[in-house]
């Protein structure tokens, strides 16, 4: 695994690059799909809802914490923020925190430069969606294809439930809309990633429900302003 130091250049080499944009880093994201040997659970019976996430991050308490002292370190260096994947109830999100807190101390205490970095969530998990309003975050970001496979229960790698596993599923629009308004009752930011937000089709339903960030898939960017633009000049006044 990359030590520190490898992580702290790695992370630097890409705030240099934002040129003073922000920059969002996810913890660890390990499982399901994307298994790492000698890290991730062997023979888990359904790996997608196994030890995944941040689930696995605190199971590796040494691997979390070389990962959060480097993300601290690196936003001593331009706008960092750390984003928080598979989190599911509000004790996890205060768990990090502690975490992160306690490797600041560290840092101080040794007189190495670092910043706080903002912390924040991904919003896959639909009971997270649902309670959005009580995890003490500084920003949302709404994973649509965990979202999708997890509130239609349809596994997002199986092609014969492509139909089922729809993102225009009134559900899947309720619970963004309930994280949309939980990010506007708690003045924070909520962002949604994913198949959805390249997706122009989609765009009209997101922007109705209030979403104004997307992370588009860059071959789609062009694609998406269109319908964006398109849905502001059919948008009511």
């Amino acid at each position: 695994m990359p030590d520190e130091e490898t992580q702290l250049a790695a992370y630097r080499r890409i705030l240099a690059w934002a040129e003073g944009r922000p920059v969002t880093v996810r913890t660890l994201d390990a499982g399901g799909d994307k298994p790492i040997r000698g890290v991730t659970a062997d023979g888990e019976t359904n790996p997608f809802l196994g030890v995944r996430g941040v689930r696995l991050s605190f199971t590796r308490p040494a691997l979390f914490r070389t990962q959060l002292r480097a993300l601290a370190r690196a936003a001593a260096h331009g706008p960092l923020k750390v984003m928080v994947p598979m989190v599911t109830v509000p004790s996890e999100v205060e768990r990090v925190r502690a975490l992160l807190a306690e490797v600041i101390a560290g840092l101080a205490a040794d007189g190495v430069a670092h910043a706080v970095p903002e912390l924040g969530m991904m919003v896959e998990v639909p009971a997270a969606a649902l309670t959005a309003g009580s995890f003490a975050v500084d920003f949302y970001s709404i994973g649509s294809n965990d979202l999708v496979q997890y509130a239609t229960a349809c596994a997002r790698d199986n092609p014969a439930l492509i139909a089922l596993a729809d993102p225009a599923n009134p559900a899947i629009l309720e619970l963004i809309g309930r994280t949309v308004e939980a990010g506007r009752r708690r003045g924070v930011e909520v962002s949604l990633c994913g198949d959805m937000a390249s997706e122009p089709a989609m765009v009209p339903l997101l922007l109705e429900r209030g979403l104004r960030t997307l992370s588009v898939a860059p071959a789609q960017i062009g694609r998406v302003k269109l319908a964006i633009a398109a849905w502001r000049r059919g948008a009511p006044a």
